[in-house]
């Protein structure tokens, strides 16, 4: 295979979920991790063609976008419907995920405790129930989101929900909100995380990030 190499910041961010199907899918890349200098240096070089990161180079190609970075990868391995009623419903579950992580980042970026945790209360209940609805549809809950096998929903899910509310340094304070309005979410991540041995490696390696 071609070297790829992806561009981000050392952060998980936009780049992280990319960074999972990778590892996941047990594909050797080069994780190149940027500064801000460093970042300049290279968006001087031209390789960003809307200016902005992640990039990712693969197959001849400079790719931006993080979500159609996302989506190539998971065509391109397998974890991606065919069936129209099947992509609706992969997509669909993605949409919703970026109206949460949008509902957040204002407080994410603002480091905003206090609106972040009034959003919390308010709104991450329903938010829960709304995925926990969805995950129970296909298979009563036990498997992934559509079908019987992962796609790029469930990496989307899994990023986001296990970053921003399961890894270690945050489940303390997350953690039961699962617990008592999505248990087969949470049960959902912890299962997605010791499907893959190289996924689980690269999540419990990780340096503990803000964002």
């Amino acid at each position: 295979m071609a070297e790829i190499k992806l561009h981000y910041f050392d952060i998980h961010g936009r780049g992280e979920c990319a960074r999972m199907i990778l590892h996941y899918n047990g594909t050797a890349f080069e994780d190149n991790r940027l500064n801000g200098e460093q970042w300049q240096a290279l968006k001087a070089s031209g390789i960003a063609e809307f200016g902005q990161l992640p990039v990712l180079e693969i197959d001849g190609h400079k790719l931006v976008q993080s979500h159609s970075i996302n989506r190539y990868l998971c065509q391109k391995f397998g974890y991606y419907p065919s069936d129209p009623a099947q992509v609706y419903f992969v997509e669909s579950i993605c949409d919703l995920k970026e109206d949460v992580l949008s509902s957040y980042v204002k407080f994410v970026l603002s480091k905003d405790m206090e609106g972040m945790e009034k959003l919390n209360q308010e709104k991450l209940p329903t938010w829960l129930q709304m995925f926990e609805k969805r995950l129970e549809s296909n298979n009563g809950g036990t498997g992934y989101f559509v079908g019987n096998s992962p796609t790029v929903a469930d990496f989307e899910i899994f990023q986001f929900m296990w970053d921003m509310f399961l890894r270690a340094e945050r489940s303390g304070k997350y953690g039961h909100y699962f617990d008592q309005n999505a248990p087969k979410l949470k049960a959902f991540c912890e299962r997605f995380l010791n499907s893959s041995p190289s996924l689980k490696s690269y999540v419990d390696s990780r340096q503990p990030r803000d964002i």
